[in-house]
Protein backbone atom coordinates (compact mmCIF):
# COMPACT_ATOMS: atom_id res chain seq x y z
CA UNK A 1 0.00 0.00 0.00
CA UNK A 2 2.76 2.38 -1.01
CA UNK A 3 2.18 2.90 -4.55
CA UNK A 4 -0.69 4.52 -6.48
CA UNK A 5 -1.60 2.30 -9.20
CA UNK A 6 -3.88 4.66 -10.53
CA UNK A 7 -4.25 6.14 -14.45
CA UNK A 8 -4.54 9.97 -15.37
CA UNK A 9 -7.86 11.33 -15.07
CA UNK A 10 -8.37 9.50 -11.72
CA UNK A 11 -7.00 11.07 -9.27
CA UNK A 12 -8.13 15.24 -8.89
CA UNK A 13 -6.26 17.69 -10.30
CA UNK A 14 -5.94 19.87 -7.46
CA UNK A 15 -4.94 16.48 -5.64
CA UNK A 16 -1.93 15.71 -7.34
CA UNK A 17 -0.71 19.07 -9.16
CA UNK A 18 0.79 20.59 -5.66
CA UNK A 19 2.67 17.03 -5.14
CA UNK A 20 4.87 17.92 -8.06
CA UNK A 21 6.28 21.66 -7.31
CA UNK A 22 7.02 19.88 -3.73
CA UNK A 23 8.60 17.16 -5.50
CA UNK A 24 10.80 19.17 -7.19
CA UNK A 25 11.76 21.85 -4.72
CA UNK A 26 12.69 18.71 -2.15
CA UNK A 27 15.02 16.84 -5.62
CA UNK A 28 16.74 19.97 -5.11
CA UNK A 29 17.82 20.21 -1.47
CA UNK A 30 18.34 16.32 -1.41
CA UNK A 31 20.73 16.76 -4.40
CA UNK A 32 22.66 19.50 -2.98
CA UNK A 33 23.13 17.12 0.13
CA UNK A 34 23.83 13.41 -1.60
CA UNK A 35 27.61 13.77 -2.24
CA UNK A 36 28.00 13.27 -6.00
CA UNK A 37 30.31 9.72 -5.12
CA UNK A 38 27.25 7.97 -3.94
CA UNK A 39 24.98 8.46 -7.40
CA UNK A 40 26.73 4.76 -8.46
CA UNK A 41 25.55 3.19 -5.24
CA UNK A 42 21.85 5.56 -5.59
CA UNK A 43 21.79 3.87 -8.86
CA UNK A 44 22.43 0.40 -7.96
CA UNK A 45 19.97 -0.07 -4.91
CA UNK A 46 17.55 1.57 -7.37
CA UNK A 47 17.78 -0.71 -9.73
CA UNK A 48 16.90 -3.81 -7.42
CA UNK A 49 13.65 -1.44 -6.20
CA UNK A 50 12.85 -0.92 -9.95
CA UNK A 51 13.05 -4.63 -10.41
CA UNK A 52 11.04 -5.55 -7.24
CA UNK A 53 8.56 -2.90 -8.15
CA UNK A 54 7.86 -3.83 -11.80
CA UNK A 55 6.92 -7.72 -10.93
CA UNK A 56 4.23 -8.65 -9.13
CA UNK A 57 3.89 -11.15 -6.77
CA UNK A 58 0.27 -13.05 -7.10
CA UNK A 59 -3.04 -11.63 -8.50
CA UNK A 60 -3.57 -9.12 -6.31
CA UNK A 61 -0.36 -7.67 -8.35
CA UNK A 62 1.09 -6.87 -5.08
CA UNK A 63 5.10 -6.12 -4.91
CA UNK A 64 7.97 -5.26 -2.89
CA UNK A 65 9.18 -1.86 -2.85
CA UNK A 66 11.92 -2.19 -1.00
CA UNK A 67 11.67 1.64 0.50
CA UNK A 68 12.85 0.65 3.72
CA UNK A 69 15.82 -0.69 3.04
CA UNK A 70 16.60 1.83 0.79
CA UNK A 71 15.77 4.53 3.11
CA UNK A 72 17.95 2.96 5.62
CA UNK A 73 21.25 2.72 3.84
CA UNK A 74 20.50 5.68 1.91
CA UNK A 75 19.02 8.27 4.42
CA UNK A 76 16.36 10.28 3.36
CA UNK A 77 18.08 12.58 1.21
CA UNK A 78 19.69 9.91 -0.96
CA UNK A 79 16.60 7.94 -1.17
CA UNK A 80 14.35 10.55 -2.88
CA UNK A 81 16.03 10.99 -6.26
CA UNK A 82 16.01 7.30 -6.56
CA UNK A 83 12.13 6.88 -5.66
CA UNK A 84 11.54 9.71 -7.77
CA UNK A 85 13.23 7.81 -10.97
CA UNK A 86 12.04 4.35 -9.96
CA UNK A 87 8.09 6.02 -9.74
CA UNK A 88 8.85 8.06 -13.04
CA UNK A 89 10.06 4.75 -14.77
CA UNK A 90 7.09 2.75 -13.63
CA UNK A 91 4.28 5.45 -14.72
CA UNK A 92 6.13 4.88 -18.24
CA UNK A 93 5.55 1.06 -17.47
CA UNK A 94 1.73 1.17 -17.13
CA UNK A 95 2.17 1.28 -13.03
CA UNK A 96 0.31 3.98 -12.57
CA UNK A 97 0.06 7.41 -14.26
CA UNK A 98 2.22 10.15 -15.02
CA UNK A 99 0.31 12.56 -13.21
CA UNK A 100 0.65 10.57 -10.10
CA UNK A 101 4.58 10.23 -10.27
CA UNK A 102 4.98 13.07 -7.59
CA UNK A 103 2.39 11.53 -5.32
CA UNK A 104 3.62 8.19 -5.55
CA UNK A 105 7.26 9.45 -4.91
CA UNK A 106 5.78 11.51 -1.98
CA UNK A 107 4.61 8.02 -0.57
CA UNK A 108 7.72 6.26 -1.11
CA UNK A 109 9.96 9.05 0.31
CA UNK A 110 7.54 9.09 3.53
CA UNK A 111 7.89 5.45 3.69
CA UNK A 112 11.92 5.53 3.22
CA UNK A 113 12.46 8.37 5.41
CA UNK A 114 10.29 6.95 8.34
CA UNK A 115 12.24 3.76 7.71
CA UNK A 116 16.02 5.70 8.12
CA UNK A 117 15.18 7.64 10.76
CA UNK A 118 13.61 4.68 12.88
CA UNK A 119 16.28 2.55 11.92
CA UNK A 120 18.58 5.04 13.99
CA UNK A 121 16.49 4.88 16.73
CA UNK A 122 16.45 1.41 16.69
CA UNK A 123 20.42 1.20 16.45
CA UNK A 124 21.53 -0.38 19.62
CA UNK A 125 19.56 -3.45 18.49
CA UNK A 126 20.74 -6.13 15.73
CA UNK A 127 20.66 -4.79 12.33
CA UNK A 128 18.35 -7.47 11.04
CA UNK A 129 16.12 -6.38 13.77
CA UNK A 130 16.38 -2.30 13.23
CA UNK A 131 15.60 -2.66 9.80
CA UNK A 132 12.75 -4.74 10.27
CA UNK A 133 11.59 -2.11 12.47
CA UNK A 134 11.87 0.49 10.39
CA UNK A 135 10.78 -1.04 7.54
CA UNK A 136 7.01 -1.75 9.46
CA UNK A 137 7.20 1.76 10.43
CA UNK A 138 7.87 3.30 6.85
CA UNK A 139 5.15 0.93 5.44
CA UNK A 140 2.78 2.33 8.17
CA UNK A 141 3.08 5.84 7.07
CA UNK A 142 3.26 4.93 3.26
CA UNK A 143 -0.25 3.05 3.97
CA UNK A 144 -1.94 5.93 5.65
CA UNK A 145 -0.85 8.75 2.73
CA UNK A 146 -1.85 6.20 0.05
CA UNK A 147 -5.38 5.13 2.19
CA UNK A 148 -5.25 9.10 2.56
CA UNK A 149 -5.10 9.86 -1.72
CA UNK A 150 -7.36 6.93 -2.50
CA UNK A 151 -10.00 8.15 0.12
CA UNK A 152 -10.21 11.59 -1.58
CA UNK A 153 -9.74 10.52 -4.69
CA UNK A 154 -13.12 8.28 -4.55
CA UNK A 155 -15.01 11.08 -2.45
CA UNK A 156 -13.79 13.95 -5.08
CA UNK A 157 -17.10 14.65 -7.35
CA UNK A 158 -17.49 12.34 -10.54
CA UNK A 159 -15.59 9.67 -8.83
CA UNK A 160 -18.92 7.44 -9.79
CA UNK A 161 -22.27 6.06 -9.51
CA UNK A 162 -21.33 3.97 -5.80
CA UNK A 163 -22.07 6.46 -2.80
CA UNK A 164 -18.45 7.50 -1.66
CA UNK A 165 -18.93 6.13 2.14
CA UNK A 166 -19.87 3.09 0.75
CA UNK A 167 -16.53 3.20 -1.56
CA UNK A 168 -14.34 3.82 0.81
CA UNK A 169 -15.75 1.35 3.60
CA UNK A 170 -15.05 -1.57 0.97
CA UNK A 171 -11.54 -0.58 0.15
CA UNK A 172 -10.79 -0.12 3.85
CA UNK A 173 -11.89 -3.55 4.13
CA UNK A 174 -9.69 -4.95 1.65
CA UNK A 175 -6.89 -2.77 2.44
CA UNK A 176 -6.30 -3.68 5.97
CA UNK A 177 -5.71 -7.12 5.50
CA UNK A 178 -3.40 -6.35 2.56
CA UNK A 179 -2.00 -3.65 4.52
CA UNK A 180 -0.62 -5.95 7.56
CA UNK A 181 -0.03 -8.63 4.36
CA UNK A 182 2.10 -6.15 2.55
CA UNK A 183 4.01 -5.07 6.22
CA UNK A 184 4.81 -8.48 6.76
CA UNK A 185 6.46 -9.47 3.82
CA UNK A 186 8.01 -6.36 3.34
CA UNK A 187 9.96 -6.49 6.83
CA UNK A 188 10.52 -10.42 6.49
CA UNK A 189 12.85 -9.12 3.41
CA UNK A 190 14.49 -6.09 5.26
CA UNK A 191 15.45 -7.92 7.95
CA UNK A 192 17.48 -10.72 5.57
CA UNK A 193 18.34 -7.62 3.65
CA UNK A 194 20.10 -6.87 7.40
CA UNK A 195 20.83 -10.02 8.28
CA UNK A 196 22.60 -10.78 4.99
CA UNK A 197 24.78 -7.39 5.39
CA UNK A 198 25.19 -7.56 8.73
CA UNK A 199 27.14 -10.54 7.78
CA UNK A 200 28.82 -9.78 4.59
CA UNK A 201 29.38 -5.89 4.27
CA UNK A 202 28.69 -4.23 7.44
CA UNK A 203 30.33 -0.98 6.40
CA UNK A 204 27.70 -0.87 3.99
CA UNK A 205 24.80 -0.23 7.30
CA UNK A 206 24.19 2.94 8.21
CA UNK A 207 26.64 3.89 11.60
CA UNK A 208 24.96 3.86 15.01
CA UNK A 209 24.59 7.48 16.40
CA UNK A 210 26.11 6.36 19.93
CA UNK A 211 29.54 5.17 17.34
CA UNK A 212 32.83 7.32 18.19
CA UNK A 213 33.42 10.19 16.06
CA UNK A 214 37.23 9.11 14.79
CA UNK A 215 34.90 5.49 13.57
CA UNK A 216 34.86 5.61 9.78
CA UNK A 217 30.85 5.66 8.96
CA UNK A 218 29.53 3.21 6.52
CA UNK A 219 28.36 4.10 2.83
CA UNK A 220 24.76 4.65 4.57
CA UNK A 221 25.43 7.40 7.52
Amino acid sequence: MSHLHLPDGVVPLWLWAPAWPLVLLLLALANRAVPPRRIAYQGALGALMLAAMAVPLGPMEFHLTLAGPVGILLGAAGALPVVFVVSAILAFLGHGGLTVVGLNTLVLAAAATTASLTYRAFAALKPKWAMALGTAAGQLVAGLLWTAIVGLTLRAPGGGAVPAASRVELLGAVVIVLWMLGTLIESLVAFGVGRFLANVHPALLPTPPSAPADEPAGVGA
